[in-house]
């Protein structure tokens, strides 16, 4: 009988160590659910947020876009603008410049009224 009971304590005694290791692995179980279940939650939020700030961000990228053609437009109205008017000064002095009566009919009446003709211009005449 001794030889039983030894062998009865030693299968108690192992039945013990698997029972000891499975809660223990029980226990490592949960906590890893635990764990997955929060990863679960904070993933959840992520896709959410990420959906949110998808949204704003092609809001900003069409409003940037319509930024964008405003100020091309801008510009082109900025360029054409100034070259009208270097068009418009251009032509005027070409005008002025290519009309030979206006230009020596004010330069001779300047001459004539205070006195000075071409003539007497120079030295003991």
């Amino acid at each position: 009988m001794p030889d039983k009971n030894s062998r009865l304590r030693q299968a108690q005694e192992e039945a013990e160590e698997v029972k000891v290791i499975m809660m223990d692995n029980m226990e490592k179980t949960e906590e890893r659910k635990a764990k997955l279940q929060d990863l679960d939650k904070r993933a959840e939020e992520l896709k959410l947020k990420s959906k949110s700030f998808h949204k704003t961000s092609m809001k900003v990228k069409e409003q940037k876009k319509c930024d964008n053609i405003k100020a091309k437009w801008k510009l082109i109205a900025v360029v054409a603008a100034s070259a009208i008017i270097v068009i418009l000064v251009a032509t005027f002095m070409l005008v002025n410049r290519s009309s030979p009566e206006n230009t020596h009919d004010i330069g001779s009446i300047l001459m004539n009224e205070g006195g000075i003709t071409p003539t007497t211009i120079g030295p003991g005449k």
